[in-house]
């Protein structure tokens, strides 16, 4: 009897511990789900914003640059419906792109100062540059989307 005992006692003891042990293992392997899964957006939110500091560093040399005025460089790097809209906007006969879509408006301003101030992301590749332009501040809405490595501007407001 008192064998019975201590191997019923052992008998549950084993369960008791390899119960456990599948515990231990569920719990180590929820763990480990959950790190890879925070890995996993912590990379997405990294990638995130790499895009979005390339995107705002692209806006910042287009403007900057005056690389609105150079047609070839719009024609790689704005979308179909942008080119249509910089051309319709385009007043002079001869046909052209309106690249001061991308600027204040004014022809003259107090001062050669023509810089980006800031570029706010605002969701859905939207973005608000504001600058100055021969002095006098201004800012546009464009949307720019990332086509491979290349930039593409697909929407200005």
């Amino acid at each position: 009897m008192r064998r019975l005992t201590y191997l019923l006692a052992l008998m549950a003891l084993t369960m008791v511990a390899s119960c456990g042990n599948n515990a231990a293992q569920k719990a180590e392997q929820e763990l480990q789900d959950s790190t890879a899964l925070a890995d996993s957006s912590n990379d997405a939110i990294a990638d995130s914003t790499a895009r979005v500091e390339a995107t705002i560093a692209f806006i910042t040399d287009f403007y900057n640059s005056k690389k609105f005025e150079n047609e070839e460089f719009l024609k790689k790097h704005c979308s179909a419906e942008v080119l249509k809209k910089l051309a319709d906007d385009y007043e002079y006969e001869g046909g052209g792109l309106a690249s001061w879509d991308f600027r204040s408006g004014y022809q003259d301003g107090p001062s050669n100062r023509h810089e980006v101030i800031s570029v706010e992301p605002l969701g859905d590749n939207w973005y608000q540059y504001s600058f100055y332009d021969m002095g006098i501040k201004g800012s546009h809405k464009i949307r720019v989307i990332q086509e491979d490595e290349d930039f593409v501007i697909n929407g200005i407001q």
